[in-house]
């Protein structure tokens, strides 16, 4: 047994590890050639057109940062919808103490995940984009003064918060019906 392993699995493994090795030299020196040659097309297209085009090599940072703010923000996201769901639930059943914690519970998470998005290190406009509009509602959501602190929950109309959630959840379709239609209209320009 150790001779097999000695005599047929050890440079079987030195082999791959070289192979490897000398795949990664090979990818260094080929991405440097390609920095090199994205710089000069960056340069020449940066005058001519300056629209929302994807340049170069630029889809592997949109797939990049795609998933790593499903990585970090996925989480909320979920959160975000049970805490919906409770709110929801909360107005039904017109229990003050409920849509006093689920308020509660949705402002830290809005913030929390507002924090998590700009933690973010992204590489593409186009990823970026969608961030700062996610950022955008949930500040628009979170300067509601309901959210904030500055009604009463227990002295307040519970058809008017119905209301405005179905006005936030409106504008939240928009603009993810907007975010979906964007990647339709980059593929169909490339």
């Amino acid at each position: 047994m150790k001779k097999l392993l000695q005599g047929a699995l050890l440079p079987f493994g030195i082999f791959v590890a070289a192979i490897s090795l000398l795949g990664c030299n090979q990818a260094t020196e080929h991405d440097t050639q390609t920095a090199n040659s994205t710089d000069v097309e960056e340069h020449s297209t940066s005058h001519n057109n300056p629209a929302t085009e994807l340049k170069n090599g630029n889809m592997i940072y949109v797939v990049r940062d795609v998933a790593d703010m499903q990585l970090k923000a996925g989480d909320y996201v979920q959160q975000l919808k049970q805490t919906q769901t409770d709110l929801e639930q909360a107005l039904a059943d017109k229990d003050q103490q409920s849509l006093q914690t689920s308020v509660n519970a949705l402002h830290q998470q809005l913030t929390d995940f507002n924090r998590a998005l700009n933690s973010l290190d992204l590489k593409s406009q186009e990823v970026d984009s969608i961030r700062q509009n996610i950022m955008s509602t949930n500040q628009q959501v979170l300067d509601l003064p309901y959210l904030n602190g500055k009604v009463d929950l227990q002295s307040v109309d519970l058809h008017k918060i119905e209301q405005q959630m179905t006005s936030v959840q409106t504008e939240m379709l928009k603009l993810a019906k907007m975010l979906l239609s964007q990647p339709d209209f980059s593929e169909k320009s490339s």
